[in-house]
């Protein structure tokens, strides 16, 4: 039985582990913030065990050691000792212990692994989960099959999954590309917004997706008066700076709230001149400055843009 997975253009990395399927090595998966390094583990232990019958759910097998617990070396020590003291239940068939999150591990708690690492071989896989590859320390990265998982590009994504969904014809605009970005942080995060993005081009009949259709879906009401204010304060445009001022208003956005909205929209205004973008940045850090003064009150951000 092959490893299945849903994550997109990892192929090399399945590729990989189908190969040492019924024999792993210890493993050392790195990548990328929401690269899928956690889906391709719960993929391949699922695959693994199904391989040999074997269900998943059972503690007896795999034992999870995450970032939100204790990773000292007392605990790391207990945690594994505990786990690798009993044989596996079925002879050729290896028990896992998963190091989440392993660029948190102190190097003294690394270094305390590479005695289990050889002593328990013949029963026991460990598999490291980092980010980066120096994550680990030479020894115990040495006793590991590296697999570096890739960065997929999100227009790659969004055209796998709008084709998921039956839309491959669905196009959308660079600009609303650069917002979609901003606002998706993992793969399962675009999975998701191109799942509506489809729903809603079905429901109104449209094959392109604009920057607009993007903000009106996902951005809150202010995000785009806010980057509208951005572009009337580069355009000195005043008269149209205090419309907007009113309307942000009307939002009931909070001063800090608004600072951060600010701060998201400057990415979202496109290629601008040095000068213009450094006074901009000037400006929103005047602003989180007169915040830390307690001077919370609309009409002391309003100052910044008019003075």
């Amino acid at each position: 039985m092959p490893v299945e997975t849903t994550l997109v253009g990892q192929d090399e990395a399945i590729n990989i582990l189908n190969t040492v399927l019924h024999d792993p090595p210890h493993l050392f998966i790195s990548g990328g913030y929401g690269s899928g390094k956690s889906t391709i583990v719960h993929d391949f232990l699922k695959a693994y065990y199904l391989y040999h019958g074997i269900n998943l759910t059972d503690a007896e097998w795999v034992l999870w050691l995450s970032s939100e617990q204790d990773r000292g070396i007392h605990c790391i020590r207990q945690s594994v000792a505990e786990f690798v003291r009993h044989s596996s239940a079925r002879e050729g068939v290896y028990r896992f212990i998963i190091i989440d999150d392993a660029d948190s591990l102190p190097i003294i708690s690394q270094q305390a692994l590479r005695r289990p690492m050889e002593t328990h071989l013949h029963t026991t896989r460990f598999i490291f989960v980092s980010r980066h590859i120096s994550d680990l320390i030479k020894p115990v990265k040495s006793r590991c099959l590296h697999i570096e998982l890739d960065m997929i590009p999100p227009t790659i994504l969004v055209k796998h999954f709008c084709t998921q969904n039956g839309f491959s014809d669905l196009h959308i605009e660079p600009n609303a590309i650069t917002i979609f970005i901003s606002i998706a942080q993992t793969p399962t995060e675009v999975k998701h917004i191109c799942n509506v993005l489809c729903f809603s081009s079905k429901y109104k009949e449209k094959s392109i997706i604009t920057s607009k259709d993007i903000m009106y879906l996902f951005s809150s009401p202010s995000f785009s008066i806010c980057l509208d204010i951005l572009r009337a304060y580069i355009r000195k445009d005043k008269e149209t700076m205090m419309k907007l001022f009113m309307d942000i208003w009307a939002t009931g956005i909070s001063y800090e709230d608004f600072l951060h909205e600010l701060t998201s929209s400057v990415y979202q205004i496109g290629i601008i001149p040095p000068s213009i973008n450094q006074a901009i940045h000037q400006l929103i850090l005047k602003g989180w400055i007169s915040f830390a003064q307690g001077k919370i009150h609309s009409l002391d951000l309003m100052r910044l843009f008019f003075a």
